[in-house]
């Protein structure tokens, strides 16, 4: 009698939460790895509070870049400030693309390099609204497995999906040491 009436609700309600959230890579699995990365040159807008809003500091940063007629390669956020830690309004970061070494922009922008380092990286294949929070979950539980936690700044780069119909892949990378 129960399964009767709740029935249509789980085939109507459920099934298609469920659906959009493996299809978003929320099932997908996180690996976990110590690696050699950079160096980046990134062209980049500072961010001071919501790191939510990241993505419209983001759009900024291109359309600057387009305008400026500057080869844009993939997504880069440098994160400064932990959220567990930091007040929303206090939280630092960097937003933008990467470019190639050498590369120069105007104002607003400005360019950073990322040395080469030893990073422990996170990567997922998801979306970009499931992928921060599944990476740093999982970046999490594996330091604290070695009793460590995690230390800012971390880098994220984006690779987005070539099609619309999968998902892109997100690393996160923490340095090492």
């Amino acid at each position: 009698m129960v399964l009767k009436r709740l029935g249509p609700f789980l085939i109507a309600f459920v099934l298609p939460l469920v659906l959009i959230y493996a299809w978003w890579g929320g099932f997908n699995r996180v690996t976990i790895e110590e690696a050699v990365r950079g160096p980046y040159a990134y062209a980049y807008l500072e961010h001071a509070g919501d790191y939510a809003k990241l993505p419209d500091v983001q759009i900024q940063a291109r359309n600057s870049l387009e305008s400026q007629k500057v080869p844009i390669g993939l997504s880069i956020n440098v994160l400064y400030s932990n959220p567990d830690l930091v007040e929303q309004g206090l939280r630092k970061a960097r937003t933008g693309y990467l470019v190639p070494i050498g590369t120069r922009v105007a104002e607003p922008l400005k360019v950073d390099v990322i040395p080469t380092r030893s990073v422990i990286v996170a990567r997922v294949q998801a979306s970009v609204i499931l992928a921060p929070s599944r990476a740093y979950l999982a970046l999490d539980k594996h330091l604290q497995q070695q009793g460590r936690g995690i230390v800012m700044p971390t880098v994220e780069i984006y690779e987005s999906a070539a099609s619309g119909f999968s998902m892109g892949v997100l690393s996160v990378e923490m340095n090492s040491r």
